[in-house]
């Protein structure tokens, strides 16, 4: 998840697929609109991109592996 100005990655997850994290990011997508609206207008952008990663027993990230955290844009 990007966010912030200028954008950049605040937020990581590790998903079993293409399809999870799309199905994930459609929801994210759905419940951050306003009441009403018909979609969101914020500065938050949600990516799905597949990488190499070293993950803890918990599964959370705790390294990059090929690029750097920095490397890695919305678009």
């Amino acid at each position: 998840m990007f966010f912030g100005s200028p954008l950049q990655l605040q937020e990581f997850s590790v998903r079993d697929g293409l399809s999870e994290c799309l199905k994930a990011k459609r929801t994210i997508t759905r419940n951050v609109k306003a009441p009403g609206a018909s979609e969101y207008k914020g500065t938050m952008r949600i990516a799905c991109k597949k990488l190499n990663v070293e993950v803890d027993n918990k599964n959370e990230i705790i390294n990059f592996i090929d690029v750097q955290k920095s490397e890695l844009k919305p678009f």
